[in-house]
């Protein structure tokens, strides 16, 4: 592969079509407000989490030379800026690659909202846990990683289900590093490959890509309705599907049914808000649609072998 030069006019007004475009620099107040997350941080592996719904992203990196650099953008179009006259607009949807063999990279990600994972891994290690299935990765037209890879390509619907899971804080209280790794290597499985058949196999109709965004409309409805969602038939007819396909098609998106999902939800906000001391048992428990807040104390307890107070005592 011929060796790319990041820095090269040329390569910058490819891609702003500008040559002497001012880099992008991005309004930095309020920025203690954006919720970036290192879940992951070992010798050969890490995994940030940035949640710039409420405050712009301004944020300094080194992208290590020894890895590959995946950043998946779930929403927003974050900039990425290697140098003053070189930068780039991450679409929607989409992730950028980035490996250069040759030289540890500078990076400053800019984004004025959105959802983004970070992921990197160093080669070895992608090559060794590919190395198994090597001949379906052949098949799949995986050839390794050369000297140099910058490439943006979209995410897929098995992929996108993974990033979700990754803000929807279902974390385990121990083994967190266990899961996150499990987490990696779920989108690194999902990232190279092509095929999504076995969804398509248990729910057809998952097939078209609109009723897809409508099983995802439907989550997002009812996450923002936490305190009182609509019913399932109600749910059905606001994204315009029927009840059964909704029941189906949710369950094997999100790997439960709705409203169990959206249990499970709640009760691990529920626990978040619990470790910030933002508010009493009784305000959460009305925040997130228990009516009362002994049922709401209940369930806690179940789920997480412990009250909301004595998890609360346990975090001061």
């Amino acid at each position: 592969m011929k060796p790319v030069d990041l820095c090269h006019p040329s390569i910058f007004q490819a891609f702003t079509g500008n040559t002497k475009q001012k880099p992008y620099f991005m309004n930095t107040k309020n920025i203690d407000k954006v919720a970036v997350r290192e879940h992951l941080n070992t010798e050969t592996s890490k995994l940030m989490v940035f949640d710039c719904t409420s405050a712009p992203l301004n944020h300094q990196m080194v992208l290590n030379s020894d890895a590959v650099h995946f950043f998946y953008c779930k929403s927003g179009e974050p900039i990425f800026q290697f140098s003053e006259h070189y930068q780039r607009p991450l679409p929607e949807g989409s992730y950028f690659t980035i490996y250069d063999q040759g030289r540890d990279l500078n990076l400053n990600l800019h984004a004025q909202c959105g959802q983004i994972v970070y992921v990197s891994l160093d080669t070895e290690s992608i090559h060794n846990n590919l190395l198994e299935d090597r001949r379906a990765m052949v098949e799949l037209g995986f050839k390794g990683f050369g000297v140099r890879d910058y490439s943006v390509n979209n995410i897929s619907f098995a992929v996108d289900l993974v990033l979700d899971s990754l803000f929807d804080l279902k974390a385990p209280t121990l083994l967190k590093s266990v899961y996150y790794k499990a987490k990696i290597m779920e989108l690194l499985s999902f990232t190279f490959d092509v095929k999504e058949d076995h969804l398509y196999e248990a729910c057809p109709f998952l097939k078209e890509k609109d009723n897809v965004e409508r099983i995802k409309r439907a989550r997002n409805i009812l996450i923002d309705n936490l305190n009182d969602p609509p019913g399932l038939s109600e749910l059905a007819k606001q994204i315009g599907m029927n009840e059964y396909n909704l029941k189906v098609g949710f369950k094997n998106v999100y790997g439960l049914p709705a409203f169990k999902y959206l249990q499970e939800h709640r009760l691990n906000l529920a626990k978040k808000w619990l470790s910030e001391g933002q508010w009493q048992v009784a305000e959460i428990a009305d925040r997130i649609g228990y009516k009362s807040s002994s049922h709401f104390i209940e369930a806690f307890r179940k789920k997480f072998g412990n009250t909301p107070k004595k998890f609360m005592q346990s975090k001061q």
